[in-house]
């Protein structure tokens, strides 16, 4: 995957996992007060990190890169695992908290309610407002600039009353509340607008905050199906961490000294990024041998494939075909043959007809022993057709007798017309009705194709790549067809081990389909072909009628493989890991609920689950280029294979400034 593609799959499913957040927060799931104490951590990360980091490492109170712990007297441990954040030029970096490093204690000394509510107030006289405390004389300023402060208030309660109106002075075009108390004027996203920024605020000075309190999202952002509640919270967090980092930047600033300056901006919340598309791989160019010409071996299979026809009727092969329910009618739809028993006998009847040897080895049709003899390539075999995208024939593949020797199916070599890593059987006769409401289905064999086609013609048009792993080229060759990003992909599975290895194999370049991948989980010992057989169809119907998405067939077998029986936590941190890596290669609108998934099976903690999954998506950048990253870990060495660590949930951590 070039690394472009892969920047841009991090940001995807690191975006991913921030929508997932941000609708839990629109629905009520995680709470508005559970936020704003997410975000008096790390708000100045901007409002996607605040859902982000604790998504990852619930219990993370101070984080910051590899190179600002050092700058800070304090060292990342080794093996510690990062925690995944996006940064304001919109790319996939690493934070570590606080409780990940050693080194020098580093504390933050408190100050009184009065103090706090001195700094706001320096703060205000700054912007140009007017405190009012009743100090008892007429003001003569402009009305929009006073805060009317009621003397009876404590130092708390006024410093909550100044940070929220400082908040309305700082937005853009917003404007303070023109009364002693705020609660009569100020309601719905404003007053909570507010209010947040309000909290914190103080909880940047180290001053309380439980007296404030919030309504729910679903109370202002609506509930409407018609509005989009998520969008709604995502624009008021961006704003209300915009303007309290805003605000205690300027208090830092006032308190040492210093004039004001440019804030930096938060990161975007809206950021867009697209999906990555399948690419498709380009077909490589047919090279014609010296002398002969296409025309010539296309006409060679064309009288092969005649010669095979008439040799199956009347046959073992037609009388094997019929006891399997595959009828005379349905062996001649799909032009079925037989090679001749006799290994010269098409090599004779193709030189009668004036083909030279030269051809028919270009074609595949017969092949040169050690000792320079020519024979058929296929004897007495039941022959299915290849054909190309215009129907022509362009190889073939023969199953043999049971009781032969040699292997059950045998392919056409590679040649100037066939490429076993790009045909599929059954392709050009169900293209018709790919184009309609039918989905591909892969089967193994050529047999299992030409069954499910007769039986389940509405539902499936099905493809087999025949005796080869499933490649690029075949999805290239079946997207001609189809739009997969619509229609997905089934493909039929036994459900043996070797059935779950295939899988597993089949994932590697399933994967990247944007529409729905799915898997149908055939009885043990039964396949596609089974549905001609009045015995067991039933059960091989309902398999191939019943499908799961792949992704969790795939998951479970990782899960199955590294964990075992999940006896222990290493085991289960061992299987959570694997699959983590799994999770990460998904459409965006996957992982939360392979995540959710992972978790139950294993044991785990969704948010531990969602960390792994977050370091898989964005691993730390390399070793060399700590100077040119600022967010590098710059903790791991060329050739170092120390494993991650994860920190228990349990822990608890002392937050620090």
């Amino acid at each position: 995957m070039a690394e472009d593609e892969q920047q841009r799959h991090r940001l995807e499913a690191l975006q991913g996992i921030t929508d997932h957040m941000v609708a839990r927060l629109a629905s009520g799931r995680l709470t508005w007060d559970e936020w704003l104490e997410q975000a008096s951590r790390h708000g100045r990360y901007g409002f996607p990190n605040t859902l982000l980091i604790p998504a990852q490492r619930p219990t993370a109170t101070d984080v910051g890169s590899y190179n600002a712990w050092q700058k800070r007297g304090r060292q990342v441990r080794r093996g510690e695992t990062g925690i995944r954040i996006i940064s304001t030029r919109g790319r996939p970096r690493t934070v570590f908290d606080m409780e990940q490093t050693d080194g020098e204690v580093i504390e933050k000394a408190p100050i009184s309610p009065a103090e706090g509510l001195r700094r706001l107030a320096g703060l205000a006289a700054d912007l140009g407002l007017y405190l009012d405390r009743g100090q008892g004389w007429t003001y003569l300023g402009q009305q929009g600039q006073r805060v009317q402060l009621p003397p009876e208030l404590d130092d708390i309660a006024a410093a909550s009353l100044l940070a929220h109106q400082i908040a309305h002075a700082l937005r853009p075009g917003g404007h303070i509340d023109t009364t002693g108390t705020y609660a009569a004027p100020c309601h719905g996203v404003r007053r909570v607008l507010a209010d947040s920024v309000a909290s914190l605020v103080l909880a940047e000075l180290g001053l309380p905050v439980s007296h404030l309190s919030f309504p729910g999202p679903r109370l202002w952002a609506g509930t409407d199906v018609r509005t989009d509640s998520s969008a709604a919270v995502r624009v008021v967090g961006d704003q209300i961490v915009r303007m309290a980092t805003r605000i205690s930047r300027r208090l830092i600033e006032a308190t040492a000294g210093n004039l004001p300056s440019a804030p930096t901006p938060a990161l975007s919340a809206t950021t867009k990024t697209v999906a990555p598309q399948l690419t498709r791989p380009t077909r490589p160019v047919q090279q014609v041998p010296a002398g002969r010409a296409l025309p010539d071996v296309r006409a060679a299979l064309a009288d092969a494939h005649r010669l095979y026809q008439r040799n199956l009727r009347g046959s073992w092969g037609a009388r094997y075909l019929a006891g399997r329910g595959f009828t005379h009618a349905m062996q001649e739809q799909w032009e079925l043959g037989l090679a001749p028993r006799s290994r010269q006998a098409l090599l004779r009847h193709l030189r009668n007809l004036g083909h030279d040897d030269e051809t028919l080895l270009q074609a595949g049709l017969i092949k040169r022993k050690d000792n320079g003899d020519l024979l058929d390539l296929f004897g007495d075999r039941i022959l299915f057709p290849f054909r190309d995208e215009e129907g022509e024939i362009t190889g073939f593949i023969g199953r043999r007798h049971d009781k032969a020797p040699g292997p059950k199916y045998l392919n056409t070599p590679e040649t100037t017309l066939f490429h076993k890593g790009n045909v599929l059987f059954g392709l050009h006769e169900g293209r018709t009705r790919l184009c309609g409401t039918t989905r591909p289905l892969l089967v193994e064999g050529p047999l299992d194709a030409i069954a499910v086609n007769a039986t389940l013609p509405a539902e499936y048009a099905a493809i087999a790549p025949c005796g080869t792993a499933i490649t690029a080229a075949h999805i290239d060759a079946i997207a001609a067809h189809i739009d997969l990003g619509k229609s997905g992909l089934v493909i039929a599975l036994d459900g043996d081990p070797a059935g779950q290895a295939g899988a597993v194999r089949a994932w590697q370049v399933l994967r990247n389909i944007t529409g729905p991948v799915e898997a149908a989980v055939l009885p043990q010992a039964q396949d596609p072909a089974d549905l001609l057989s009045r015995s067991r169809q039933a059960g091989v119907r309902e398999a191939l009628l019943s499908v799961t998405p792949l992704a969790d067939l795939v998951i479970d077998e990782k899960i199955k493989k590294s964990g075992g029986r999940l006896e222990f936590i290493e085991s289960r941190l061992a299987a959570a890991q694997a699959a983590a890596a799994l999770i990460a290669e998904l459409p965006l609108d996957q992982i939360a609920r392979q995540v959710t998934r992972v978790a139950s099976r294993t044991g785990m903690a969704p948010a531990e689950v969602t960390a792994l999954v977050a370091s898989a998506i964005s691993p730390d950048p390399a070793p060399d280029s700590a100077q040119a990253q600022p967010f590098n870990t710059g903790q791991q060495q060329p050739g170092d294979r120390r494993p991650s660590r994860t920190t228990s949930p349990e822990r608890t951590h002392r937050r620090t400034a």
